[in-house]
């Protein structure tokens, strides 16, 4: 049997008390910015990276690293994955809504994602896999923690 090991790494995006998530077209499936970190790239570069393309904001600002879990899946080819996740929090670093000022409509990828800005205290219960859930807990108390 074949596994195939990656390193892969995201952002969760902050602008004041809400976050950003994705919904993939056609699966309805919520998640977060997140891909593959590619050589010579660390994983916050990746993280960066990901998150720009996926959403189209390029003014982040990386507040913090959570760490890394790993998630372990069959794909579709049949292979066995074990993806180790790397997630960052992240802030828009202009206080205008969902950083307008700094969207970059050709750097969205429009058509694989909808934005979703969400209340941070929802964001946990509306992502669809449990790896993304418990970065969400815990980007929303750390960043719960900082701004109170």
């Amino acid at each position: 049997m074949d596994i195939i090991h990656y390193e892969a790494a995201g952002g969760i995006l902050f602008d004041g008390d809400k976050v950003l998530l994705l919904r993939k077209h056609g699966l309805n499936e919520v998640v977060l910015p997140k891909g593959h970190v590619e050589d010579g790239e660390t994983a916050e570069q990746a993280a960066v990276r990901e998150t720009v393309e996926e959403t189209g904001y390029s003014n982040l600002e990386v507040l913090a690293d959570l760490g890394v879990l790993q998630a372990q899946f069959r794909g579709k080819d049949g292979a066995w994955y074990v993806r180790n996740e790397h997630y960052f929090v992240m802030r828009l670093r202009n206080h205008d809504h969902a950083g307008e000022m700094d969207y970059d409509d050709a750097e969205h990828d429009r058509q694989t994602f909808e934005r979703l800005w969400v209340p941070a205290a929802e964001a946990e219960a509306m992502m669809s896999f449990e790896p993304a859930r418990s970065f969400v807990r815990q980007a929303v108390g750390w960043w719960r923690e900082r701004r109170d």
